[in-house]
């Protein structure tokens, strides 16, 4: 691993650990203004999907996905990376508060990152898992 892809895997260790005490404002400075996240497979059917542009729209991201989801558990347990790249094995565990449904997965999450800063956020998840979780 080099130098910058150390810096980079601990960028995303951080941001982790701001997400879990709920931090936005440090994952927000950890992110490029024009930064983006999104799914792959995306579905207007589940709020959080997006995308989500820039700061403000990262910031309304964690906005409703602390209104439509109680975790129950979250942890990184992989880090692969390169110069600009860092993917991420994640299990999590949450409930659906409108629906009280269980999502319960692997995810991998790829990050890309450009001087440092994260530039966009791509979540591969199970969609079809998540899909019937939030429908009623």
């Amino acid at each position: 691993m080099t130098n910058n892809d150390s810096k980079n895997v601990q960028s995303i260790q951080t941001l982790y650990e701001a997400f879990g005490r709920g931090d936005v404002p440090t994952i927000l400075g950890l992110c490029a203004p024009s930064a983006e996240f999104s799914f792959e497979g995306a579905s207007p059917a589940v709020p959080w999907h997006g995308p989500w542009k820039g700061h403000a729209g990262i910031g309304g991201f964690f906005s409703v996905l602390a209104e439509a989801v109680e975790f129950q558990g979250f942890e990184p347990r992989h880090f692969a990376s390169s110069a600009s790249e860092v993917a991420v094995l994640v299990h999590l565990r949450y409930k659906v508060r409108s629906t009280a449904k269980v999502v319960d997965q692997l995810q991998v999450h790829w990050w890309s990152l450009i001087d440092g800063k994260v530039a966009a956020l791509r979540h591969h998840e199970d969609t079809a898992q998540v899909l019937a979780a939030v429908q009623r």
